[in-house]
């Protein structure tokens, strides 16, 4: 009885002493959960001297990124191939306005505003171009947002529309996003000529394919720096959506300036790979070998001039009478990936 007593007592004096809480009326969502930082390692520190970069992007800051790319793709299936690809595509994203979050990260909207086709469309065949520009269109539906850190580290996003992409539109965005768009930069600090490696796995069609990318910083003009970019892909046999992926490897090269004031860099690059997937065809597996060579372009809009004068174009191009759908090329000078 004594113990009962004592315990009931206890029991009382906890309660008196808890902190009184408001009710919460209303849960604020927050978010997608944080990613899990991905690796860099130094390999090089440079030479002196030596500091540590950061990026400063002001809050309210609004920006406007073209990005330009081509592919070619070649496939073969016993004893025959076949050859595609993507003529040369421009897509106009806004990203902003910039914000600052409690965590320090700084977020910012993304949203695909509009596509243009360079003129090589013209050539293309009625029906394989409506099937084009149907397959594009769901770009203009993606929308989100994504918050990254100071050391340019994705910390947590969520985008809409991507659900009705083409996978391989939304690897390639992914790819674009991961290794030229925002730059993973060292904690510690590095000067001229220093080398870093980012490593992170990524998917790929559904497949997890590891990636590594390196990067060279060629100079520093106080927030600019110069980078030259390599990158490696590998992924080994698993299942990849309803077929098997039995091998994969790709190869990288590029390079970028990236201003640390600025969400949008100038970057390029061109990547080559090959892929092996086993496939039902006619009833029986059969081994399908793709072999794709990508070129893809990065510039801001505010340095279009500079990229106009450099092709020797003058004129500026129309806008689009309606920017939710695909621009004429008929309509268009612009800088196209050669």
């Amino acid at each position: 009885m004594r113990l009962l007593v004592l315990t009931l007592g206890l029991a009382a004096t906890v309660a008196a002493c808890a902190p009184k809480y408001q009710p919460q009326t209303a849960l604020v969502d927050p978010g997608p959960p944080q990613r899990v930082p991905p690796e860099i390692r130094v390999l090089d520190p440079g030479v002196t001297p030596r500091a540590p970069l950061r990026y400063r992007v002001p809050s309210g800051q609004v920006e406007t990124l073209y990005v330009e790319l081509a592919m070619v793709r070649a496939v073969e299936s016993h004893g025959e191939g076949a050859t595609g690809g993507l003529p040369p595509i421009q897509i106009e994203v806004q990203m902003g306005p910039a914000s600052q979050t409690p965590e320090g990260f700084i977020r910012h909207p993304v949203a695909i505003t509009q596509i243009r086709l360079a003129k090589d469309a013209d050539r293309m065949q009625p029906v394989a171009r409506e099937q084009l520009e149907k397959s594009l269109e769901p770009l203009l539906q993606v929308r989100g947002w994504s918050e990254m850190d100071a050391q340019g580290r994705i910390r947590r996003s969520q985008f809409t529309g991507l659900e009705n992409v083409q996978p391989r539109l939304a690897s390639m965005l992914g790819n674009i996003r991961a290794a030229l768009l925002t730059v993973a930069l060292p904690a510690e600090p590095v000067g001229a000529r220093a080398r870093w490696e980012v490593d992170r796995r990524i998917q790929l069609s559904g497949a997890w394919i590891d990636q590594a990318v390196r990067y060279d910083l060629m100079e520093r003009k106080g927030e600019t720096l110069k980078l030259q970019i390599s990158a490696t892909q590998t992924g080994d046999s698993q299942p990849m959506g309803d077929v098997k992926l039995e091998a994969y490897q790709a190869s990288i090269l590029g390079s970028a300036v990236v201003r640390l004031d600025h969400f949008t860099p100038f970057s390029e690059a061109d990547s080559t790979s090959q892929m092996r997937i086993e496939m039902p065809i006619e009833g029986r597996l059969e081994q399908v070998r793709i072999e794709t060579k990508t070129a893809v372009r990065l510039y801001p809009a505010d340095a279009a001039d500079e990229f106009e004068t450099a092709s020797g174009v003058d004129e500026e191009p129309e806008p689009a009478e309606d920017p939710r759908k695909i621009t004429d090329p008929g309509k268009q000078e612009l800088r196209w990936l050669r």
